[in-house]
């Protein structure tokens, strides 16, 4: 690569950027990193998907006659790629869910089964009894928030006024050094061999 005129070398890296760029978008769509590894779900039972929008962020740049650099902007997808710590509090999480909807507020199916384990009950209408709810009405019919104070009670334990945070590390830039190789040869042959 290096033996080819400047012209054509920037065009077979920039064309390799934007297979990588593909690429990570890809990752970043199957939820996996770069080597096939599935990403670690979410702690709170959401089965949303992971990182939605960091693939508007994904930029792919030649940064010299010999290489190519794919990479994103904003600190959020760097926490996300990294992994991080957060120390998070009362307040911190209040200001948090102000931007959530009503349905991200209700209790989680990780609060739900716990609730479960812990013995909560419901009383059945119009009777005496009690049973254990399943963890779909719970989801529905139980906030985030009352779900929290209720384990808190069952369990016997007070608020916690900070806690931490850790977010699992979740890359996605990058391909295996079998796709790179296939990127290049594809590149190659379509942007020098067809384009002299």
């Amino acid at each position: 690569m290096l033996a080819l005129p400047p012209a054509k070398r920037r065009r077979l890296l920039g064309g390799i950027g934007r297979e990588l760029k593909r690429q990570s978008i890809r990752n970043l769509r199957a939820q996996k990193s770069f080597d096939g590894t599935a990403w670690a779900p979410r702690k709170r039972g959401n089965d949303r998907k992971l990182l939605r929008r960091i693939n508007r962020q994904v930029a792919a740049n030649v940064v010299d006659q010999s290489g190519v650099e794919v990479s994103f902007k904003g600190a959020v997808a760097f926490q996300q790629s990294e992994g991080f710590m957060e120390t998070m509090t009362a307040a911190k999480m209040q200001a948090r869910e102000r931007g959530l909807s009503a349905a991200q507020l209700q209790a989680t199916k990780k609060q739900a089964k716990a609730l479960r384990n812990e013995g909560f009950k419901i009383r059945v209408k119009g009777t005496k009894k009690w049973r254990k709810p399943t963890v779909t009405w719970i989801t529905d019919n139980l906030s985030r928030k009352k779900a929290g104070l209720v384990l808190r009670y069952l369990r016997n334990e007070t608020a916690k006024q900070t806690w931490v945070t850790k977010i699992p590390a979740r890359p996605f830039l990058g391909a295996t050094n079998q796709q790179i190789n296939e990127f290049v040869n594809k590149v190659f042959d379509n942007t020098i061999n067809h384009n002299p």
